[in-house]
């Protein structure tokens, strides 16, 4: 007997190191059951595949428009943080999705219509540009393209996730976590409001200053 949750993460693994073009009969036979049995729980490969890899763009989505909303609520480092974490998790299934998809065109996996793709990318950059905008209005970041911010994040966040699934899980010496928190801390730095990004002088800095005057 094996549990369906178990089966899922055997197919997961097959699919992650296969490609689209993994079988059915290679997932039953590392699960140890009969490809009927396969199909018994999961009426297809399709099936099998998207409950295998927990994949919903749409989800992912709804994910990234919410951050507009957090703009001004709390720590700004902390926000940007918690959703570079939140978008690496996501990532760390959606690439593979996409590189098994795009391995296979002609199959039903990748049969989104292509002005859908580019609309829910629009979407993306316009979320993470709107909170962005939303943060330069409040004063907590100095003046800047928003745009190109957004891509700057989001391209770095995607290169770390592609360096993990090229090298096996390692992408640098870097950890995720340690990589999030060092690409929010240079793009604050550089889009620091101008009063923060002075260094304060110390006070006896300043008091040598009023001796001398």
């Amino acid at each position: 007997m094996i549990s369906n949750e178990q089966l899922l993460s055997i197919a997961r693994d097959v699919f992650l190191e296969l490609g689209i073009r993994a079988t059915t009969a290679e997932v039953a036979k590392r699960a140890g059951i009969a490809e009927g049995t396969l199909f018994h729980r999961f009426d297809s490969k399709e099936t099998l595949f998207h409950a295998a890899m927990r994949f919903d763009p749409e989800d992912v989505l709804a994910f990234i428009e919410a951050l507009p909303g957090q703009a001004g609520t709390a720590d700004l480092r902390a926000t940007l943080i918690a959703f570079a974490e939140g978008f690496v998790e996501r990532a760390r299934i959606a690439l593979p999705v996409m590189m098994m998809s795009w391995s296979n065109p002609e199959s039903h996996f990748c049969s989104e219509p292509s002005v859908e793709k580019k609309q829910r990318q629009q979407r993306v950059l316009a979320a993470v540009g709107g909170f962005f905008a939303a943060e330069m209005k409040l004063g907590r970041m100095r003046q800047s393209q928003s745009a190109i911010l957004a891509r700057m994040l989001l391209g770095s966040l995607y290169q770390f996730c592609m360096g993990e699934m090229f090298t096996g899980g390692s992408s640098g010496r870097a950890s995720a976590s340690e990589f999030v928190a060092g690409v929010v801390d240079v793009l604050l730095a550089a889009t620091a409001p101008a009063a923060a990004a002075r260094p304060k002088k110390s006070v006896g800095a300043r008091r040598r200053k009023e001796v001398r005057s």
